[in-house]
């Protein structure tokens, strides 16, 4: 008789069925879509205020999406210009959740899900609730599958990768030995490599994440002083810092450098516990991979030492 096959695991019990990530400008999307979920006996969390990142603080988010088995992403232009939205989107990802897609316009989805199926509301139209609940009903107890990579490097982008690297390495060796003159000459040294290899290599993702990294060091050298009182303020410099990383992550939510360049804003938003979770998951993908990545463990030690002064 040939054996039976072991049964596979029991899925963990959530609190809410449902995650509905979306931008305050559609709102009203959110809500017929709650109520077209609730009113199939499914368990839903929505944020509806209009003022969501006041209310929605990042460990709010991680719980909350640590009690919902799956994420409905409410995806149009404003959704493709919140970062609230692409925090949800992305610790949905790390947190191993399942990320179900509604088109609410044309705006093409971020790229990782550009190859799954997804949804189009249509408020005319009442297939999309079945389609919608079904979807939820049988969402795997993991993230979507990320596409695989195809395309190479030159080896002229090889060579500026290598170099503005190493100039960023100048800059922050410079901040760590407490030499601000010589860190900021280097910042201004790198500074037309690193906007004429933007302009050369616009969707290259280490070009992204370098890129990312330039801002986040001007933003650290200018506000030095502010930093080391521990507090660190708001500059759009940071915001662009982070669009950066984001465009990088949409693409691949696995690129452990996007990853702790996140992580580095979120320290500087005094976001300590998210910081520490987005390190933490560059480290292991490192790892995964086979890297050794002493920024991210240097990064999360920072972390942990400015975590542990709050607790004493």
């Amino acid at each position: 008789m040939a054996s039976k096959g072991k049964k596979a695991p029991p899925r963990k019990k959530r609190k809410t069925d449902a995650f509905i990530s979306h931008s305050s400008a559609n709102a009203a999307e959110a809500a017929r879509v709650e109520r077209a979920l609730e009113s199939d006996g499914l368990t839903v969390w929505v944020d509806l205020s209009q003022i969501r990142a006041g209310r929605l603080l990042r460990n709010e988010l991680r719980a909350a999406l640590g009690d919902s088995r799956a994420v409905v992403l409410l995806w149009s232009k404003a959704a493709a210009k919140s970062r609230w939205v692409a925090a949800e989107i992305l610790t949905a990802f790390h947190m191993d959740r399942f990320v179900i897609a509604c088109a609410c316009d044309k705006t093409p989805l971020p790229y990782f899900l550009q190859s799954t199926i997804y949804l189009k509301l249509e408020p005319r139209k009442t297939g999309w609730k079945q389609y919608l609940r079904r979807a939820i009903r049988q969402a795997p107890d993991a993230a979507n599958q990320v596409p695989d990579k195809i395309g190479g490097m030159t080896a002229s982008l090889q060579k500026t990768i290598a170099q503005l690297a190493l100039e960023q390495k100048v800059v922050t060796d410079g901040a760590d030995r407490d030499d601000l003159e010589g860190a900021r000459k280097a910042q201004l040294v790198a500074d037309p490599a690193m906007k004429a290899a933007e302009k050369a290599w616009p969707l290259e993702a280490m070009i992204l994440n370098l890129a990312g990294y330039h801002r986040k060091n001007a933003y650290m050298l200018k506000h030095w002083p502010a930093i080391m009182a521990g507090r660190p303020p708001k500059d759009p410099l940071l915001d662009r810092a982070e669009h950066y990383f984001y465009e990088s992550l949409f693409v691949d939510p696995n690129d452990y450098s996007a990853l702790n360049g996140l992580g580095s804003i979120l320290f500087y938003e005094r976001e300590l516990d998210a910081a520490e979770f987005v390190i933490r998951r560059a480290i292991l993908l490192a790892e995964t991979a086979g890297v050794n990545y002493p920024a991210a463990q240097h990064d999360l030690q920072l972390v942990q030492t400015f975590k542990a002064r709050n607790l004493n």
